[in-house]
């Protein structure tokens, strides 16, 4: 017998759990086609597994006994998924609209990646499609100078215009992975996500194969989505920075030359280093832990750009 599922919605789990119910409801609510939601687990000391098992016992659980970031856990969903459509969902994000309009999208077989309008918890519209991730752009966007309208597009790596969002677009270069749809077959093809990405620009990179094996990434805002990305905290930390520096270096080698990599790792460093500065001066005149703690990560990831 043909299976029917349509599309199967893969959530990874890290330490989440305050976010799982939110997920899961806003799912029962605004997915109503035939499909399946698949949680995968990495490794969480909060009790997520525990509250799955006993909340929602019907939801596939997969529980990985190591954390594999966002990638690993992705691939292993993956495996186990039976829909046509993939739809990749962080754990921290809540649907608010329907999502069944725009999986026809996909009746066009140009189409290899889908993604949808992203907003922030309190409403804000989030970055949810950008550029490609020249060095040059990766470099700049540390500048500060993304939110300066009259910057040319060749400064930023995501759409940074509000008023881009209201329309949909058929071609573009990179869509978010905290809500993303793609063929399961292409996944397959591809090999899904490049597990060399612990988290951070792997949704770039998957992107970026898509569309060099002949495929589109669009964006459409028919579907959207409440993204709580960073929950409200001053910074994403240290961790997250030196995960973002690893990506871009690993992205550079696989699609841009040895000379662009070098190039990059230098121009980084300097920034890096230089951020480092100047939030050790700001620590020694505010007293607030927050700028130590800045000025040890920039430090600490201008000394990774070294060793990579």
């Amino acid at each position: 017998m043909e299976n029917d599922i349509l599309l199967s919605i893969i959530i990874v789990n890290y330490n989440g759990r305050h976010f799982l119910a939110d997920c899961l409801e806003s799912i029962a609510t605004h997915v109503s086609c035939r499909h399946e939601v698949i949680l995968v687990d990495n490794a969480s000391s909060d009790g997520s597994c525990d509250f799955m098992r006993q909340r929602y016992p019907r939801i596939r659980l997969v529980e990985s006994p190591v954390n594999t970031g966002f990638t690993g856990g992705n691939n292993l969903g993956a495996r186990y998924a039976q829909g046509r459509i993939l739809f990749l969902l962080n754990n921290d994000t809540k649907l608010s609209s329907d999502i069944g309009p725009i999986l026809s999208e996909f009746d066009d077989d140009t189409l290899g990646v889908l993604g949808c309008r992203l907003f922030y918890g309190d409403g804000r519209q989030q970055w949810s499609y950008g550029y490609e991730h020249t060095p040059a752009r990766l470099v700049f966007s540390w500048l500060g100078l993304g939110g300066i309208a009259a910057i040319p597009n060749w400064f930023r790596r995501q759409q940074m215009d509000p008023d881009a969002y209201g329309a949909p677009h058929r071609n573009v270069d990179w869509v978010s992975g905290a809500a993303l749809l793609t063929p399961k077959v292409l996944w397959g093809r591809l090999a899904g996500l490049d597990e060399g990405y612990f988290m951070y620009i792997e949704d770039v990179d998957y992107c970026r194969r898509v569309r060099d094996a002949g495929y589109r990434v669009a964006y459409s805002p028919g579907a959207e989505v409440i993204h709580y990305e960073g929950a409200g905290r001053p910074w994403l930390g240290g961790k997250a920075l030196k995960y973002s520096m690893q990506s871009y270096i690993r992205y550079t080698r696989k699609f841009h030359s040895p000379l662009a990599v070098l190039l990059l790792r230098v121009s980084l460093v300097m920034v890096m280093f230089c951020r480092s500065l100047v939030y050790a001066v700001i620590s020694l005149f505010s007293g607030s832990a927050l700028w130590e703690d800045k000025r040890k990560a920039y430090l600490e990831a201008s000394l990774i750009l070294c060793k990579k």
